[in-house]
């Protein structure tokens, strides 16, 4: 039998590995693919090369499963899922509240807008089964669509709310917060994912979790808060950010996931209400942001 000759997404998706792991296993890889894609058409094959440079980046990024890095982000991933349901939820909700001004459907960017609200929490439901049932590859699939979803808010949101007083960060903060949820998801080691039993109850402790912060934040809705007065609920994501760091200091790696799952929220919920922000909050936030980034960048040095 003659050994095919290594197709361009192959090559490319080999480039992706780091030199020493590409010497070791590059041969092992390239007739792994060759098995996997024997008759299959051009969307496997380059499924299957988008997992191999999948794996080159986790490796060169610290994130290989043989690493602390990598078994946080396995721990992080259904935790993203469950509060990214969450958020999407409580947006639907917020249509429906008293007192909130809507979009009128009398446009085609505020209809989009408006579907994209009732299609994110069926997506992000659907990302949520598939993990609580273990189908991983399933669930990653979802989260690529849910995701471009969210980000299309963006600019028929901008459309609507281009005179509304900080904007801009809010358009922002709708960009990074969906990436990073998304890269949460997609960049845990897939040998690592799974379902199991104690990896559902705490993927409905999480969702519990965002039920509850998300519902807080959404009955706070209801009530008059004065120009720069106090927003405690805002602040909660930045409580449970806090209370998974001073866990995760004691060795718990349940406690860093959450840390990294939370994060975008904490930073997503707090930022508005520091805006605008002068050059002494600008450096408080960095700060705040760096001492929330020490302790999981001193996991990613870490071996398991």
């Amino acid at each position: 039998m003659t050994q095919r000759h290594p197709s361009r997404a192959l090559r490319w998706a080999l480039r992706c590995l780091p030199a020493g792991y590409r010497a070791e296993h590059g041969a092992e890889l390239a007739a792994i693919y060759d098995q996997a894609t024997r008759g299959a058409g051009r969307a496997g094959r380059l499924r299957e090369a988008l997992d191999i440079a999948a794996l080159g980046l986790r490796r060169r990024a610290g994130l290989g499963s043989d690493r602390a890095a990598g078994r946080t982000m396995a721990q992080a991933a259904p935790l993203a899922v469950a509060l990214a349901l969450g958020g999407s939820v409580v947006n639907l909700l917020s249509l429906f509240a008293p007192d909130v001004r809507h979009l009128p459907a009398d446009s085609p960017p505020n209809v989009l807008v408006l579907t994209d609200q009732f299609a994110a929490p069926l997506l992000w439901s659907a990302v949520l089964a598939a993990v609580w049932t273990g189908r991983w590859t399933a669930a990653r699939a979802l989260v690529v669509p849910a995701t471009l979803l969210r980000l299309c808010d963006v600019p028929l949101l901008a459309l609507s709310h281009s005179e509304v007083h900080g904007y801009r960060t809010g358009m922002v903060l709708n960009v990074v917060v969906p990436l990073l949820t998304a890269a949460v998801v997609l960049a845990a080691p897939r040998d690592l994912l799974g379902s199991s039993a104690a990896q559902r109850t705490t993927l409905a402790a999480a969702t519990a979790l965002a039920v509850v912060v998300w519902g807080a934040q959404f009955t706070a809705s209801f009530h008059y808060m004065p120009p720069g007065g106090p927003r405690i609920t805002h602040t909660l994501w930045a409580g449970v950010l806090a209370v998974a760091l001073l866990c995760t200091g004691r060795g718990r790696p349940a406690a860093a996931g959450l840390a990294v799952a939370v994060l975008p929220l904490a930073v997503q919920s707090t930022v508005p209400l520091l805006y605008p922000l002068s050059p002494a909050g600008e450096g408080a936030l960095i700060a705040v942001l760096a001492a929330a980034a020490a302790p999981l960048l001193r996991i990613r040095r870490r071996p398991a």
